[in-house]
């Protein structure tokens, strides 16, 4: 039984490693198999594509090529001239599977680009099983790093026209008096539009028709993207002929790399044809009550104009508080940086508050404290005690003075560029206080989207996109 046994056993073994070599065997002549399968027409439907939508300057970009029912083994590449701004930084070679799970070999290629546009490579060259293919690269698109590119602003008209930053020199458009001419801003390379306002362009009816506000912000504020977001619509009706330029228009607008910028409108020489009547005869009036036209030529809308000429916009009042910010760093040109700050704050009807207290004072003190320590050291080395002790007197007296100078110097501060004052930071308040644009504010505590102020000697929370912070 000892011996029929063992001979079981043997037999097994045997077994095994036949259909183990059945195997590997099946195996090996499927790999042959596969290297005879690839050709040109098969390398023809290959492309070295893109691991990402977008690429940016000066951050790596990764290219995939996939060769299914290859060996990575039986791949070598050689790498064509690539044109100036393109740098290759490495390359790796290895296998993936397919979703049937298929194994294939793939090779992953590493760039940097350092200009922008629409970019194709040379072909790359890969040896398959010693024979030489050339596969094409897929056009990409290479943007600006985010870190560094700037929003945009461009306004499209009804008829398709464009203006924008990209339009070269001073574009010319024509438009036919006492006709309305309807076109849109929109944002384009930013997270979103903080702050919008214009000025009522002169012999002209000039109104928005439409706010884009759910549409101000990207889907998801982190992801870069090259899409126009449309942030207005505008009518717009000129009266008089003759020469002019577009509505004055500007917008604050929040970059990828998190800074405030402001635009404006392209330049642009606009020119305001006659219209086909001459002149609306009387009896095609319409009563002064219904009359379309009759307020932009009445005194009273005239003063109108003037009053909201004379408030502070949000692009004022951020224009404020950049100045306010250079007059408090200021040192030798503090007095320079102070009358820009009034006159610009007159230029807008703002009465010049307080000024800026310049933090150079309490550098000046510092030094003068760091000084006096230094002095008293000195002294009592010298075993000078009378002397140390007096300058140390002085060192804590003027420690003192500092410390009251840096609560005052470093508290921070803003203008107010509009919008509601709320008792509790929630939109939901039931009662709020509307406040102008312009007023410089203490800021005493900061939560997430809400600044609470001191304002008028009372306090309340206001959101952070109605302040501009004095920096």
């Amino acid at each position: 039984m000892e011996k029929r046994s063992k001979r079981t056993k043997a037999f097994i073994r045997a077994g095994l490693l036949a259909a183990l070599a059945f195997f590997c065997s099946g195996t090996l002549s499927s790999q042959e198999a596969r290297r005879s399968w690839f050709s040109r027409e098969d390398a023809q439907k290959l492309q070295v594509v893109p691991k990402d939508d977008i690429f940016f300057t000066n951050k790596e970009a990764q290219f995939i090529l996939q060769i299914p029912q290859i060996l990575p083994s039986d791949v070598q590449t050689e790498l064509p001239n690539f044109p100036d701004g393109v740098i290759f930084n490495s390359s790796k070679r290895g296998e993936y599977f397919s979703s049937e799970g298929i194994m294939g070999a793939e090779i992953d290629l590493w760039f940097t680009f350092r200009k922008t546009g629409s970019i194709t490579l040379p072909p790359l060259i890969i040896y398959v099983q010693g024979r030489r293919f050339a596969i094409d690269f897929k056009t990409v698109e290479v943007y600006e790093n985010p870190r560094t590119i700037l929003p945009k602003m461009t306004l499209v008209f009804e008829g398709g026209q464009v203006l924008g930053e990209e339009t070269k020199g001073v574009p010319t458009i024509t438009l036919r008096a006492n006709e309305k001419t309807s076109f849109t801003i929109y944002l384009q390379y930013a997270i979103q539009a903080q702050q919008f306002a214009w000025s009522i362009p002169k012999d002209s009816l000039f109104r928005e028709t439409k706010r884009y506000e759910t549409t101000t912000k990207n889907e998801k504020a982190t992801e870069f993207s090259t899409k126009k977001i449309p942030v207005a619509d505008f009518e717009w009706i000129p009266f008089v002929a003759g020469t002019t330029s577009l509505p004055d228009i500007r917008m604050m607008a929040t970059a990828y790399s998190g800074r405030s910028i402001y635009l404006s409108v392209p330049e642009c020489v606009v020119n305001i044809t006659s219209s086909k009547k001459d002149a609306i005869d009387k009896k095609d009036e319409p009563d002064e009550a219904g009359s379309v036209y009759a307020y932009a030529w009445a005194p009273a809308a005239a003063d109108n104009k003037e009053d909201e000429r004379k408030i502070a916009s949000p692009f004022d009042c951020g224009e404020i508080a950049r100045l306010r910010s250079l007059e408090r760093h200021a040192f030798l040109s503090i007095a320079k940086r102070r009358a820009e700050r009034v006159a610009a704050e007159k230029a807008i009807g703002l009465q010049s508050a307080e000024n800026e207290p310049p933090l150079c004072l309490l550098y000046i003190i510092l030094g003068a404290d760091a000084i006096l320590l230094l002095l008293s050291i000195i002294f009592l080395a010298l075993k000078k005690r009378f002397e140390a002790a007096l300058i140390g007197i002085a060192f804590i007296g003027l420690s003192f003075i500092c410390a009251i100078d840096a609560n005052i110097l470093l508290k921070r501060r803003g203008v107010i560029v509009g919008g509601e004052i709320s008792p509790v930071p929630e939109e939901s308040a039931m009662t709020k206080t509307a406040v102008s644009g312009g007023s410089r504010v203490l800021i005493e505590q900061e939560i997430q989207g809400w600044y609470y102020i001191v304002y008028n000697e009372s306090g309340g929370w206001i959101k952070k996109e109605n302040l501009a912070v004095i920096k």
